[in-house]
């Protein structure tokens, strides 16, 4: 969706749920709504995921706020639970004047959300200007999570990478490597 522009008081998107292999369901949503700074003309964008147990009541978690120009360009994609139910991987993306990327990684046991950025993780595989698409498709044993990069322009080095979430340089996935698929019980 657009950052609301200046007439409109809130505006808010989620994702279709997805469901865990333990009955849990989860969405993802980002309201925007003017940020009432006199004069400044920015417009925020407020972050969320809504996690439900599968005997429980729903958790909100609030996870990111960001104050950025009118009109940008705010998407947002679950893309499912690890297998074992521990975690939920997707992506949000802002298009701003400097774009940005974000792997957002839930675990349910405690409610944390750890961000990466993508943009700045994979700054030395992508081409100036270029704003390739990130998908999350699985994760390692270690806990590491695969990313399968693509860019229509060919202007990244499209192909599956793992990325640890503690930190480190992206890793190109060997072709023969096995992973877990994510878990996505629509």
């Amino acid at each position: 969706m657009d950052c609301v522009d200046a007439g409109v008081t809130i505006a808010t998107v989620e994702t279709p749920p997805v469901r865990g292999p333990n009955g849990a369901s989860v969405v993802l949503q980002v309201s925007s709504s003017d940020d009432y700074s006199k004069d400044s003309h920015l417009c925020m964008a407020d972050y969320k995921l809504v996690f439900t147990p599968a005997n429980g009541a729903p958790v909100t978690v609030d996870f990111l706020a960001a104050d950025d120009d009118y009109g940008r360009k705010l998407s947002l994609r679950l893309d499912g639970f690890s297998q074992d139910g521990k975690r939920v991987l997707g992506i949000i993306s802002e298009s701003t004047k400097t774009p940005y990327t974000f792997l957002v990684d839930y675990h349910t046991a405690d409610g944390s959300v750890q961000l990466v950025d993508l943009a700045k993780l994979f700054a030395r595989a992508l081409n100036a200007g270029c704003e390739p698409a990130f998908g999350v498709i699985g994760t390692t044993a270690s806990g590491a999570i695969v990313l399968e990069l693509d860019s229509p322009k060919a202007c990244a080095s499209n192909g599956r990478w793992l990325v640890d979430p503690a930190g480190g340089n992206p890793r190109r996935l060997p072709q023969a490597a096995s992973f877990l698929n994510l878990y996505n019980g629509e």
